[in-house]
């Protein structure tokens, strides 16, 4: 997009859509945090109530011990009496256009007054010496009408407390608003970007002046998709425009004078890049086989040698692996641990005698790496000796797919992975020396 007026205007509207969702959020996280100042407050009134309940609980029971003043314990009952009316006072005025918490609260109320008469019974019973009545009323009617009493607190708590809690709620409508900015952010960003193309007029201007000074034999249709490069490089040499006044003093044409000057539309050679990409994958490559060597050499059952065998496989990029190992007397090879194949096949595969036509084989007798390149209808293959210093005691052999067994990596990376599959060959397939 390239007018200013609208470019102007977009970046006006970004700025105050980002300043609305910044309003946004800040309003929602102050509401936030005073819903969490109100519940803190409210578990705190809470916590008040429900101790003074159990402190006239605990003033009641007194009445009826040995040896415990009914006048101390009266006015210890007065007091917790008096903390929870002011706790359902407090409670009252946070309910406020809270339907449910007020009717909870009404049937607190009721239940606090009965709660007084209850009280009222115990102490006339116990100073009438009828210790057994009052210990009833105790345990069976101060008992239940507390019970009561903490019921409806806790319900006009809850009814209180969950309206406040939208702590949740309010953090994914954060989200949403600041996920929406960064979109618009995003979108005008883009819209922003030139979409022209500034240099095309100089390309343009280049290829005309050069087909000027190369000519007639620069009007040809195909000059006008000259490369910039090759433009720019033929109007940089001098010797490239005719002298026509030199020809003239000579009384020569101006042609006939060499004019060694590319073709416009001749290629032109890009400068070569290092191959970062090929480095890294180098890098990459030996830090893999520099763990799976690492595991060969801390095997400890034939599980963990079959995982590190297939990451070796995958690591060549081979879709079949065949350790062989010699058979005792040095006469022929014997497949010791595979990989990519199935049972069926393992069954059907024989002992490799010492002379057979192939490249394991080959590998084993000369003790040199085998390639096999691929064909149409065929994978390549590489087979690699398992060297120890009494001599070869088996083959790395290993069907390599798309084409790379040819290449110098691969067959570096098998020679190092075959060097420590060769001291797992058990002691005596060790050939004679």
């Amino acid at each position: 997009m390239t007018n200013r007026g609208v470019r102007v205007l977009l970046v006006l509207l970004l700025f105050a859509g980002v300043a609305a969702a910044g309003w946004q959020l800040y309003t929602i996280e102050k509401g936030s945090l005073d819903g969490l100042r109100q519940e803190q407050s409210l578990d705190a009134l809470r916590e008040q109530v429900l101790n003074a309940i159990d402190d006239s609980r605990t003033a009641q029971q007194a009445y009826v011990a040995e040896g415990q003043g009914l006048e101390f314990w009266e006015a210890k009952f007065a007091e917790a009496l008096a903390g929870v009316t002011q706790g359902l006072a407090e409670y009252r005025t946070a309910a406020a256009g809270q339907p449910a918490a007020i009717e909870a609260l009404d049937a607190a109320d009721r239940a606090l007054k009965v709660y007084e008469g209850v009280d009222r019974k115990i102490r006339s019973f116990v100073e009438n010496r009828t210790v057994l009545m009052a210990s009833d009323a105790v345990y069976e009617d101060g008992l239940k009408t507390s019970r009561i009493i903490r019921t409806s607190v806790e319900q006009a708590h809850i009814a209180l407390v969950n309206p406040s809690r939208t702590g949740d709620a309010a953090r994914r409508l954060q989200y949403m608003i600041a996920g929406a900015a960064a979109g618009a952010g995003m979108l005008v960003s883009l819209l922003l970007l030139p979409t022209g193309r500034g240099d095309d007029p100089v390309v343009e201007i280049h290829a005309k002046e050069s087909a000027l000074h190369l000519g007639e034999r620069s009007l040809r249709p195909d000059a006008v998709i000259a490369t910039p490069t090759a433009v720019t490089d033929t109007m940089r040499r001098p010797e490239a425009v005719p002298d026509a006044a030199a020809a003239r003093t000579s009384g020569a044409s101006a042609q006939t004078r060499p004019v060694p000057v590319p073709p416009v539309n001749a290629p032109v050679t890009e400068p070569r890049k290092p191959a970062i990409t090929s480095a890294i994958a180098d890098e990459a490559a030996l830090d893999a086989t520099a763990r799976v060597c690492t595991d060969l050499a801390r095997v400890k059952d034939a599980d963990e040698l079959r995982d590190a065998l297939g990451r070796a496989a995958r690591l060549l990029d081979a879709s079949g692996v065949i350790v062989w190992m010699t058979e005792a007397g040095g006469k022929s090879l014997k497949p010791l641990l595979t990989y990519g194949y199935p049972e069926e096949a393992l069954r059907r595969i024989p002992t490799l005698p010492r002379d057979a036509d192939n490249a394991t084989a080959a590998a084993w007798r000369d003790a040199v790496t085998q390639v096999v390149d691929a064909t149409d209808t065929a994978p390549g293959a590489i087979a690699v000796p398992l060297l120890v210093p009494q001599g070869c005691v088996g083959v790395l052999a290993a069907e390599i797919g798309h084409g790379r067994e040819a290449a110098v990596a691969t067959r570096a990376l098998a020679q190092i992975v075959a060097a420590q599959l060769a001291v797992l060959i058990p002691a005596e397939s060790t050939p004679d020396a």
